[in-house]
């Protein structure tokens, strides 16, 4: 499943797949508690945990081959104005 713009990177794909995963797990949460002793008070916090989850894997996914604008792949260390050019971004103070 991608998104609107045709992204087929890892991030993108994962991003779509929230809704989806939050609308099964809370159908099958509701599902245990119609036939279990367990009731959804106390089986909400997996709701939490799977959402956790995914923004977990959306967030270690690859965003190789992305082809959107808003997403860009988080820069490296020493990364940053004046990188790699001598000039120092942060120069001492006094």
């Amino acid at each position: 499943m991608a998104n609107s713009q045709g992204c087929t990177c890892g991030r993108c794909r994962l991003r779509g797949l929230m809704g989806p995963v939050v609308l099964i797990t809370l159908g099958v949460l509701f599902l245990i508690s119609q036939y279990s002793r367990v009731s959804f008070g106390q089986l909400w916090p997996v709701l939490l945990i799977t959402i956790g989850v995914v923004k977990m894997l959306e967030a270690t996914a690859s965003t190789e081959g992305h082809t959107g604008g808003a997403l860009s792949p988080r820069p490296g260390p020493g990364a940053g104005p004046g990188a790699g050019t001598g000039a120092n971004p942060n120069p001492p103070l006094g």
